[in-house]
């Protein structure tokens, strides 16, 4: 007699094949996936790193101040800019950066995917406003290169600027890179906020902040950064203060590196730098 159909065993050893070829493809095709997205991030960067670097050439080799290089990051509400349209400089033109003419009349370089996927999930926004988590910017320049914003003003007066000709090891020290939307009380004291980056214990207006010794610090427990390079890289969402984050440093190369580093990537000499005005 001619068989119909495939028998109860035949089916599930079938689902079986199937669920097993699935457990194998997935977790691959996420990968891939990651590695796609980390790619556009690592762009992003040498996009950045090639806008900053024309900036340098068009300002006497002065590096753009920090707090104003991407949007500017102007009182109110500041700490939730990074997610608030309505400051978009597409939108709002008084709000762009010094270096928004080098990166080109488009939002697409600001964000990466990685950090938009973390940053819908663990987000921190001090602001009593209500400003829905739709990701403008993810990246930050290193606050050291560019002048020090001084507390309680909106306008940046009597910085302290820098020139690249300062920097001894250019393949060494960060221009811009990745921080975590969210805290972590353990490591540093606020999130991403703007596009300053603040990778030092103390304010970089601060004295101490440039000739702090850290050896003394880390095996007590004792060192916080006001602003860290990110974690969210190469990680999962439970472990995600464990992961690395991409930067592009002052020569123009990108690379990975783990948010322990923060302070060395961050501090190009041991002194204050002089007071250019």
């Amino acid at each position: 007699m001619k068989r119909k159909g495939f028998t109860l065993i035949e089916l599930l050893v079938v689902i079986a094949i199937i669920a097993l070829l699935l457990a194998i493809i997935v977790p691959s095709l996420r990968k891939a996936k990651e590695a796609a997205w980390n790619v556009i991030c690592r762009n992003n960067l040498r996009h950045y790193g090639l806008a900053g670097h024309m900036y340098t050439e068009d300002y006497d080799d002065l590096f753009p101040n920090a707090w104003g290089s991407i949007f500017k990051s102007i009182d109110p509400d500041r700490l939730c800019q990074w997610h608030d349209q309505s400051r978009n400089p597409l939108l709002r033109r008084e709000l762009a950066g010094s270096l928004w003419p080098y990166l080109g009349e488009q939002d697409k370089s600001h964000l990466c995917p990685v950090f938009d996927r973390f940053a819908r999930q663990f987000h921190v926004c001090s602001s009593a406003a209500a400003i829905p988590v739709e990701p403008i910017f993810g990246y930050s320049m290193n606050a050291l290169l560019g002048g020090f914003e001084l507390s309680g003003t909106t306008q940046y007066q009597h910085i302290l600027r820098v020139r690249t000709s300062y920097i001894r090891s250019p393949a060494s020290i960060f221009f811009f890179g990745e921080e975590n939307p969210w805290i972590n009380s353990t490591r540093y004291v606020a999130t991403l906020n703007d596009n300053a980056l603040c990778g030092t214990p103390e304010h970089p207006s601060s004295a101490g902040a440039w000739n702090k010794d850290l050896s003394a610090m880390v095996p007590k427990g004792a060192l916080k950064y006001q602003d860290c390079l990110a974690s969210f890289h190469k990680t999962t969402a439970e472990k995600k203060d464990d992961g690395e984050s991409n930067v592009v440093f002052v020569d123009g190369h990108v690379d990975m590196v783990n948010w322990k580093d923060t302070y060395r990537l961050s501090l190009w000499t041991r002194q204050m730098p002089p007071l250019n005005r």
